[in-house]
């Protein structure tokens, strides 16, 4: 099992580890599981496709973690909409990973649950702030 590292000590100056937002946590055990997996891609396909995902993933937590400094509502809204449609068009990229035979049934399922779940984080956000 992969494992996120431990969350720091906020220090007393009001600022926090972006690491600490559960959603930045989900996003980056998505990309370390995904890191995994794209090892046992076909060469065929690691440097397009698997390749491809990898940069969607890391656009999508580098949107959250936008989100997550501002403190202006719409710019907010703007990255959350932003990873959200990146979030939509990875899970395409993911199951057509799955249908060209590049991941095994176990892998899609334990990324696509783990891409719900940011999905799920990602829409109560949206949500709590429009």
């Amino acid at each position: 099992m992969l494992c996120y590292p431990p969350p720091t000590k906020i220090n007393n100056t009001h600022s926090h580890n972006p690491g600490d937002v559960p959603i930045v946590r989900s996003i980056y055990i998505a990309y370390a599981f995904w890191n995994e997996v794209l090892k046992k891609f076909p060469k065929t396909q690691r440097h397009l496709l698997g390749a491809r995902c990898s940069e969607y993933l890391l656009e999508i937590l580098e949107l959250t973690l936008a989100a997550a400094q501002t403190s202006e509502t719409k710019e907010k809204l703007v990255n959350l909409r932003q990873a959200s449609i990146k979030l939509d068009t990875l899970k395409l990229l993911v199951r057509l990973c799955k249908n060209c035979k590049c991941i095994s049934n176990s892998s899609y399922l334990q990324m696509e649950s783990q891409l719900q779940e940011v999905g799920r984080m990602l829409g109560g956000w949206t949500r709590s702030v429009s």
